[in-house]
């Protein structure tokens, strides 16, 4: 989980960044660049939130389902 979390500058998060503009760069239809986009955000969210936020998610949507 990333202390930093409300600011910009973290350098992990900036690392992912940039590495997912440079898998951005390397696209070559709209699909791939959708699915570079969407692994930046789930990478972005686990750095911010940690490894147990998407195993709580899920136990909670279980929960939720009948």
């Amino acid at each position: 989980m990333c202390s930093k979390k409300r600011q910009r500058r973290c350098p992990a998060l900036l690392a992912i960044r940039e590495e997912a503009l440079q898998e951005w760069a390397r696209t070559e239809t709209l699909h791939d660049v959708r699915i570079a986009w969407g692994r930046l955000a789930g990478r972005t969210l686990l750095h911010r939130r940690g490894p147990g936020y998407f195993s709580e998610l899920a136990r909670r949507r279980r929960r939720a389902v009948p």
